[in-house]
């Protein structure tokens, strides 16, 4: 069984700092720098040759593998991670924080949820009063889980607890909600650059048929990693039917900006498409559980930095 749970940090910000435009890398980045230096006993380079890789939650959340038992383990030679982070779209320059302004980024996770959120909860902390960027430092407020039912306290400051039982959403209710009248337009909107490649070619400006084969192969990976099942959809019929879609009205800009790589240590341009896409409403029913699921999950590449957001609106305008 695979469910979701989207998770909001909030913070104060206690010491004057500036983010990239785009801090997803950022965050990331520092995030699992932190969490491996507290989980780590060993301190080996690699998780994979460690003899505590099965018990320990960095490689859980970082590096996750297939058991040799796994009934996917053939197809699956890397793990999608189980988390994405959701955080502001790119500004226009880098953001300056001052004491006391809010910090505030999502995190959706759908594995070992209550084994992992205390950890990502201290390693949060840490991260934060570390600092981030270029000298910004931030206090844990609160995390609440996000849900259509309502929102769920997990963590409170003032109280120092973890509250490992939250409100979550299976995957079948994340690809069945929220319903959209088919009458009117509905507008796929990239919040965070969507990074899609096919063939060894980034694909800009994106189709929506790059974007239905992206999907279809993340959805894919994550059922057959967290479910040990084939997706419920058929996605060489749904890949062939969006060859066939045109949108009414599409807008897209191609966003680049860097991010350092401690491995290959070195700068990195990384990027992707911002923007959104319009279709008649009855044209995308047989995509909007893919699609819906793609919000939760995001699509694409480094969808673990914040990249590939997606939401799907149902509006007459722009």
């Amino acid at each position: 069984m695979m469910e979701l749970v989207r998770l909001r940090f909030e913070a104060t910000v206690t010491e004057r700092g500036q983010l990239p435009r785009f801090f997803g890398p950022t965050l990331r980045g520092a995030l699992g720098s932190t969490f491996w230096r507290m989980v780590c006993v060993t301190h080996m380079p690699e998780c994979a040759p460690c003899p505590l890789r099965d018990q320990c939650p960095y490689p859980r959340f970082f590096e996750p593998f297939a058991p040799s038992d796994h009934p996917f383990a053939k197809r699956l030679a890397q793990m999608p991670r189980p988390f994405a982070l959701q955080i502001p779209p790119p500004a226009a320059a880098p953001v300056t924080f001052q004491i006391g302004d809010r910090f505030v980024f999502r995190l959706t996770l759908w594995h070992h949820i209550p084994v992992l959120l205390p950890y990502l909860t201290v390693a949060v902390q840490r991260t934060l009063d570390k600092g981030l960027g270029k000298g910004m430092k931030a206090r844990l407020e609160r995390i609440v889980a996000e849900h259509p039912d309502g929102d769920a306290l997990v963590f409170a400051a003032e109280e120092g607890l973890v509250r490992t039982k939250v409100p979550t959403v299976s995957i079948e209710e994340a690809m069945a909600q929220p319903s959209f009248p088919d009458d009117v337009p509905l507008t796929i909107r990239f919040l965070s650059p969507v990074r899609i490649d096919i063939g060894g070619k980034l694909q800009n400006p994106l189709t929506f048929s790059a974007l239905i084969k992206a999907a279809n192969e993340r959805g894919r990976a994550l059922f057959w990693a967290y479910r040990e099942a084939e997706p419920p959809w058929d996605g060489k019929a749904l890949v062939h039917l969006a060859e066939q879609m045109k949108p009414i009205a599409s807008e897209q800009t191609w966003v680049d900006f860097q991010r350092f790589s401690r491995r290959q240590k070195e700068r990195l341009k990384v990027g992707g498409v911002v923007g959104w896409m319009r279709f008649a409403g009855a044209d995308l029913l047989p995509f909007l559980p893919l699609l819906r699921l793609m919000a939760w999950v995001n699509i694409g590449k480094l969808t673990t930095m914040g990249l590939g957001q997606i939401a799907l609106e149902s509006a007459e305008g722009r």
